[in-house]
């Protein structure tokens, strides 16, 4: 590992990034806000951040600052380390917040909108919860990646098949909300989960009335300017999984919280 603290012209702060080839995507506020500190003379050098570069030339930390640097076309000095390893890249804290997305992004992995944001969505429902909502709860890029490297191929599929769904269903549920229900119902049956998935959001061959109820009430909050809330949303479809499992036909679909637990996908 190399320290230097370097002119950064922008000339050089190119070069850099045409040989970083992992980028992530580019957060403009961010940016502008950098770019504007540069052109008014506000940018404050040794203040400990530094540009982190890796032994594959990859930018683990400092895009958005070299980006600036070239957009206010005016040279800063910036200290550079060099040679890290690049297996340090999720977890790196940023100036710009490095979210589970971009962490996916730079390791190469497809479908990096949708897959992180599942796992959290499947991990929740494994809780008998429907989100992660404190930030003691939420896990970290390094635990995401460990559940997707033991479930590549699975998590892959789930992301396509969720895209398909959501478009399927007039993106009433977002990808990952699918895509983590998708999991939680496939750990129990692999087979029900496709048809059952396939019969919420396309609406087609549909064997248990109950996914009829479900896709209207659906649909109606879709429309509706008081929306339901996300523990009732959910609670309904696994009721309704429940159902369809059980090849049991209600007449009505409800759930209240007051009189009743948060089910459990059986």
């Amino acid at each position: 590992m190399k320290i230097t603290k370097v002119l950064v012209t922008p000339s050089y702060a190119k070069e850099l990034l045409e040989k970083n080839t992992k980028n992530r995507r580019v957060n403009d506020v961010t940016l502008n806000r950098y770019y504007r500190d540069i052109i008014e003379d506000k940018w404050k050098e040794d203040t400990g951040e530094c540009i982190k570069i890796s032994k594959s030339k990859v930018i683990l930390d400092g895009q958005h600052r070299l980006l600036a640097i070239v957009k206010a076309n005016k040279p800063i000095y910036l200290h550079i380390i060099e040679d890290l390893n690049d297996e340090v890249f999720d977890v790196i804290d940023t100036g710009k917040s490095r979210n589970s997305s971009d962490t996916f992004k730079i390791k190469g992995v497809k479908n990096e909108t949708i897959i992180p944001s599942s796992i959290n969505q499947y991990t929740a429902l494994s809780k008998g919860k429907t989100g992660l909502d404190s930030r003691s709860e939420l896990m970290t890029n390094s635990q995401l990646l460990d559940l997707y490297y033991k479930r590549e191929n699975f998590w892959q599929i789930a992301a396509r098949k969720s895209s398909n769904w959501y478009n399927q269903f007039a993106k009433i549920l977002t990808p990952s909300q699918i895509g983590g229900l998708y999991a939680y119902f496939y750990d129990i049956s692999s087979k029900d989960a496709d048809d059952f998935m396939s019969m919420m959001c396309s609406g087609n061959d549909i064997k248990n009335n109950s996914v009829n109820l479900l896709r209207t009430k659906l649909m109606n909050d879709k429309v509706s300017i008081k929306k339901m809330p996300r523990d009732l949303r959910f609670a309904l479809i696994i009721k309704t999984w429940n159902f369809f499992r059980k090849n049991e036909k209600p007449k009505l679909l409800k759930w209240d919280s007051n009189l009743e637990k948060f089910p459990k996908a059986i």
